[in-house]
This record gives C-alpha cells, sequence and structure tokens, in this order.
C-alpha cells in the first residue's frame, strides 16, 4: 500500500464530511498523517482532525451524535490505513 491508496481507502465514505470540509482539504490532512511515520505524533494529528471534523459536521447542521459518528467511521479508517501503510514500511525494511 502506498500513501495514495492509504488516503484513498481512509476516506472512501466519508461523503458528507468531504463535502462539508472540502475533499482537498480532508486529502490534506490525511495525507499528512500518512506520511507521518512517528505512531504517537500521527495519532495525535488524527485527534485534531478528528476533533476538527466533529466541530465542521455539526457546524453544517449535523446532530452531535451523527456528526461523531460519521467522523469516528473516518477516524477509523485512517488508523487502519495508517497501521497498514506502516506495516508494509516495516517489513520492507
Amino acid at each position: 500500500m502506498n500513501i495514495e491508496e492509504a488516503v484513498t481507502a481512509a476516506t472512501a465514505g466519508s461523503g458528507a464530511l468531504l463535502s462539508c470540509l472540502g475533499q482537498p482539504v480532508v486529502a490534506y490532512h490525511v495525507t499528512a498523517i500518512m506520511r507521518e511515520t512517528d505512531r504517537s505524533h500521527a495519532r495525535q494529528m488524527q485527534l485534531v482532525l478528528l476533533r476538527r471534523s466533529i466541530e465542521a459536521l455539526v457546524d453544517d447542521g449535523l446532530e452531535d451524535v451523527e456528526a461523531e459518528r460519521f467522523a469516528s467511521q473516518l477516524h477509523g479508517r485512517v488508523g487502519s490505513a495508517w497501521d497498514l501503510l506502516h506495516m508494509a514500511g516495516e517489513k520492507s525494511h
């Protein structure tokens, strides 16, 4: 898996968030997370994206619980894609 594939996997099914924040904004943040090789820092970046995603979705009119559900799904996919991307990188060394 490469970074582009990881970003695509992480953002699949995130239509509400992509339309709210904009695809380039989400892709930028997810790409930055995927490029981060330090697990702890990547997780911190993910939490910032999660918080901002919830705020943006609520501002866009979603209820808090629904916004949290959408953002949590993205958060989970980003974490899984990061793990897959960086596990593959570790195996090649």
